[in-house]
């Protein structure tokens, strides 16, 4: 009897990034204002933890390809990154994805939050105009999809900041 072997290849996690990468519904969200237990202490993320007590999400602003470069121009936990062409993603097998946005202070809330996610398949509430790029969880009639869950130390909002959320998305 003959001997066979499958396996999902470089090609998948590829195609998997292409599909986030030309994807136009792609989030960022924050959530979680309330704390995680008495010592305020992160709990690590689970392959089902999802975005808790939404405050709002932002529509990110770059979602394209990345990959690995010493003298790359995105930093992220000591690792440099340098975004790249779809074809040169193609090309190169690149199974990451940079998503960032910037969030204005007059856009969500001004609270504490202790998540981060990006979320795609969200949809807008009917009485939401369409068009909008910061919304409220409230504008929200369906949370879509967590891509990527963040826990963490609180961070304080403050109405007149602006802050930028980054992510390194790996397939």
């Amino acid at each position: 009897m003959g001997v066979s072997y499958t396996a999902s290849v470089a090609g998948m996690r590829t195609f998997q990034a292409l599909h986030l990468v030309r994807t136009t519904d792609v989030w960022i969200g924050i959530g979680k204002p309330t704390p995680w237990n008495e010592a305020d202490s992160a709990p690590e993320v689970t392959g089902s933890s999802s975005l808790t007590e939404p405050i709002g999400y932002k529509k990110a602003e770059k979602v394209r390809f990345v990959v690995p470069d010493a003298e790359g121009d995105i930093v992220q936990f000591e690792q440099r990154w340098r975004p790249v062409s779809e074809e040169e993603g193609r090309q190169s097998l690149a199974r990451w994805v940079y998503v960032a946005a910037w969030i204005a202070g007059d856009e969500l809330p001004a609270v504490s939050y202790r998540q981060s996610a990006i979320v795609t398949g969200l949809t807008l509430a009917p009485e939401t105009p369409p068009g909008k790029l910061a919304v409220l969880a409230a504008e929200v009639g369906d949370h879509g999809l967590p891509l990527v869950v963040n826990h963490r130390s609180p961070i304080h909002r403050a109405a007149d900041q602006r802050e930028f959320l980054e992510f390194i998305v790996e397939f």
